[in-house]
């Protein structure tokens, strides 16, 4: 692969990161609420997702990769659930509570919702098994091929991500010095959560 090649891969993964999606949406909810630190957290799970489909689209695995879409259905209402059932505890909180963190208190649990919305989106995998082809010779393709496309997702995903989660989060210190706006920012948070977890459940 050409440097040509490579800046052609990043700008195709950079437009399609900044597109709004379940993500995007679950990472800036997130993020307002518990900062950039949970956001970041779901952005590490969001790229092992990334890093699988890139495995399966070089190894030419594309069958396991549509079977797995298929038998995926179980994952993807568990990651609905989850995110349905966080933005109804943020919805459901008071304005005057003096925890206004709602969020689990673990990061892992932020890396794994981030790997599930991810895992559990059919466009994904529809994203890279029909882009790769117009970038990459699969036939000729070496571990530095591979290692470059890790890093463009990387640098891609990973940059805009860490960007909502960046923004979101300074919006929310910006609120801290009233309860009531607490209040509403920690529903709209919940809001934006508990949609998200509907449209991956409704979206084919």
């Amino acid at each position: 692969m050409t440097l040509d090649t490579y800046l052609a891969l990043f700008s195709a993964m950079f437009i399609v990161a900044i597109a709004p999606g379940p993500a995007v949406f679950a990472i800036s909810s997130t993020a307002m609420v518990g900062g950039f630190r949970r956001g970041a957290f779901m952005t590490v799970g969001i790229l092992c997702a990334d890093y699988i489909f890139i495995l399966f689209a070089v190894s030419g695995l594309s069958h396991l990769a549509q079977l797995m879409g298929s038998t995926f259905i179980a994952v993807k209402y568990l990651c609905a659930a989850y995110l349905i059932w966080i933005g109804a505890k943020l919805l459901l909180s008071k304005p005057n509570a003096s925890n206004m963190n709602m969020l689990p208190k673990t990061s892992k649990l932020d890396v794994l919702s981030g790997f599930l919305i991810t895992m559990s989106n059919p466009k994904a995998i529809l994203f890279y098994l029909a882009l790769f082809p117009a970038f990459v010779s699969f036939e000729d393709i070496t571990n530095y091929d591979l290692l470059g496309m890790l890093v463009c997702a990387t640098l891609a995903f990973g940059s805009v991500n860490l960007g909502y989660s960046y923004l979101f989060s300074k919006a929310k210190t910006k609120v801290l010095s009233s309860h009531k706006r607490q209040g509403m920012f920690n529903k709209l948070a919940g809001a934006v959560l508990s949609v998200t977890g509907i449209v991956i459940v409704v979206r084919n």
